[in-house]
């Protein structure tokens, strides 16, 4: 008899807890100051859409922040798992 392993869902993906990110874009960088740590961060430009779409509406599947960021499914993991590390992101 064959058993139904359960799937992983994908993880969905949020601002930190208490972020209040304020985002400055110029010249196809951009400095990110993460408020409740004081640090601040030069991310790439391409990264924005996607920080305030987390910041309007979280959370938010990679296809669909994929998507705001032009970028292919593994760029976008790749780009999140970076802003995770920063503690600007989360998994949830």
């Amino acid at each position: 008899m064959k058993t139904h392993e359960s799937v992983p869902t994908p993880p969905r993906w949020a601002l930190t807890y208490g972020a209040d990110l304020s985002i400055r874009v110029w010249d196809g960088d951009c400095l990110v100051h993460h408020a409740l740590s004081n640090d601040t961060h030069r991310l790439a430009a391409w990264l924005v859409p996607a920080l305030e779409r987390l910041a309007q509406q979280p959370p938010a599947a990679l296809d669909e922040l994929a998507a705001l960021m032009d970028a292919d499914l593994e760029s976008a993991a790749d780009a999140l798992q970076q802003l995770e590390r920063l503690l600007l992101v989360r998994r949830c």
